[in-house]
């Protein structure tokens, strides 16, 4: 269970998570006000009786900034691409999983081009090992493998979003929030045997 509690602000747009002792510091300080709460679960202290939060909404309005084109996050990179290598399909995770860019830096750099210009969204995928190295620094035809799908950048919820860990409850928010955005199968959804 993630001990995350997501953050929305003044409009109810989830923007961010935080750990559970800020929440509690933002709601007794009357910075935050309780939006669900974790079921029956309480945080207690000599002073305090308080249910455990899940989302809190701040008072003010955040405005958020797009993810620049060549930063590639992993964690949103897999979600992207169903946590599956693109050519064999194989199911991956962050310790199994590498990046593949689909047209090589080596064949940027022979146009006269930057390296770093290979690093974009659009021509990065997920990748097992195996193919990885099988496709080395050749196009995918050339190695007779194919994609699945071709890759795209995908949106700022995504980039904000996908791929990390959330309570059941805070999943259906996000994706009720951004229903054309993201899908809920994109948020890694955990169990809900936390303890405070």
């Amino acid at each position: 269970m993630t001990n995350r509690v997501l953050v929305t602000d003044v409009t109810g747009r989830p923007v961010n998570t935080t750990s559970w002792q800020r929440a509690v510091t933002l709601l007794t300080l009357k910075d935050a006000q309780l939006i669900e709460k974790d079921g029956d679960k309480f945080i207690r202290t000599p002073n305090l009786i308080i249910p455990r939060p899940l989302i809190i909404q701040t008072q003010g309005y955040v405005a958020l900034k797009p993810l620049p084109d060549n930063k590639i996050v992993r964690r949103v990179l897999y979600a992207r691409d169903n946590w599956q290598c693109q050519y064999c399909f194989k199911d991956i995770n962050m310790k199994t999983g590498t990046i593949d860019h689909v047209k090589p830096k080596v064949a940027f750099i022979r146009e006269g081009r930057k390296a770093s210009d290979a690093h974009t969204w659009d021509n990065v995928v997920t990748c097992c090992s195996s193919c990885n190295t099988k496709k080395g620094d050749k196009l995918p035809y050339q190695c007779n493998m194919h994609l699945s799908k071709a890759p795209k950048k995908p949106s700022f919820v995504q980039t904000l979003w996908a791929g990390k860990s959330f309570h059941p409850i805070q999943a259906e928010y996000i994706a009720m929030y951004h229903p054309k955005e993201i899908d809920i199968s994109q948020l890694v959804v955990v169990g809900d045997k936390s303890t405070a």
